[in-house]
């Protein structure tokens, strides 16, 4: 079936029907309630921004020269990253780029949900921003970095790129991730199924 991803919109279709993404179901892990939508408009363009930057670098198009002087330091980071750990050389891993510290509650639950789209893609071979999909439990994600192996991979890592240069690369693997998100997606479809009910009464 076929996959189409709205970079623009973050969206997911599946054959022509909507998929929730990884960031909106496990979005009620976190409580941003607090913060300023301003504030939180600059994160999210600043999280943007880092994670171009990484795609172009490891597609060997980013153009150096127009590079903002905001991102030399999760540059001088990521460069650093990849000549001490050599991941690419290292064993099979799943890796997300972050523009801010690790997150003990969310991020093993987004690498959970990455390790399924993982296990039902089949790859061989690395995948960088490769939007995929379930099909089984109906939802979608961009992985930022996929080494592949043999079977399952227990090697998730969060990669977060600091603006002073330095990076720091987490363990994040958690066996009891995965039936965290599951409730998550199942409360999410629950709540679907519920609104199309509603939908459908009012306009009876």
């Amino acid at each position: 079936m076929q996959l189409d991803f709205e970079a623009k919109s973050h969206t997911y279709s599946l054959a022509g029907a909507p998929l929730p993404s990884v960031s909106k179901i496990k979005a009620p892990l976190t409580d941003f309630s607090m913060v300023s939508p301003e504030i939180m408009a600059a994160a999210q363009a600043w999280g943007h921004a880092v994670h171009r930057m990484v795609e172009l670098y490891l597609a060997e198009t980013l153009d150096f020269s127009a590079l903002d002087e905001h991102l030399f330091g999760p540059l001088e980071a990521f460069e650093r990253w990849l000549a001490e750990v050599k991941p690419f050389a290292g064993p099979p891993a799943i890796i997300d780029v972050k523009s801010r510290k690790f997150d003990r509650v969310a991020d093993p639950v987004q690498l959970a949900a990455y390790h399924q789209l993982y296990l039902e893609a089949g790859l061989t071979e690395v995948a960088i921003e490769r939007p995929m999909a379930s099909v089984t439990h109906r939802f979608a994600g961009t992985p930022d970095i996929i080494i592949p192996g043999d079977g399952p991979i227990i090697n998730h890592r969060i990669l977060y790129l600091g603006r002073d240069g330095q990076y720091q690369y987490t363990p994040c693997y958690d066996r009891n991730a995965w039936p965290v998100f599951g409730r998550l997606l199942a409360d999410y479809h629950r709540q679907q199924a519920t609104n199309e009910i509603i939908h459908a009464w009012r306009n009876r």
